[in-house]
């Protein structure tokens, strides 16, 4: 465990974003994304570090289950949230309610 952290940034799809959609943006990039995403493609949050570098928390709820369809209206826009932090080899992951995350302005 890496701490109860809050990050912002874009909530995107573990496969065409990382792939063929990189990078990935406007309405193409959402669409897709929510296709994906509600196909059962593992979400993942994108946030920047400090030094403007990409990182990427795979999105678990609170005991490890998938938040896709809790997800999709949320995907591709600015949001905000609260959780538990884990390091799982090279992995990040981010264990949250998917009720609290927060879209930003």
């Amino acid at each position: 465990s890496l701490g109860r952290m809050t990050l912002r940034g874009e909530i995107v799809d573990s496969k065409c974003f990382l792939g063929v959609m990189n990078p990935g943006s406007s309405k193409t990039h959402k669409e897709c994304a929510v296709r994906c995403i509600s196909g059962g493609i593992p979400p993942l949050l994108r946030v920047r570090d400090p030094a403007g570098r990409a990182l990427y928390f795979l999105l678990v709820d609170e005991n490890g289950g998938a938040v896709n369809q809790a997800v999709l209206d949320l995907v591709a826009e600015p949001i905000e949230i609260t959780g538990q932090v884990e390091r799982l080899g090279e992995r990040l992951l981010l264990r949250s309610d998917p009720a609290t995350y927060m879209r930003l302005p």
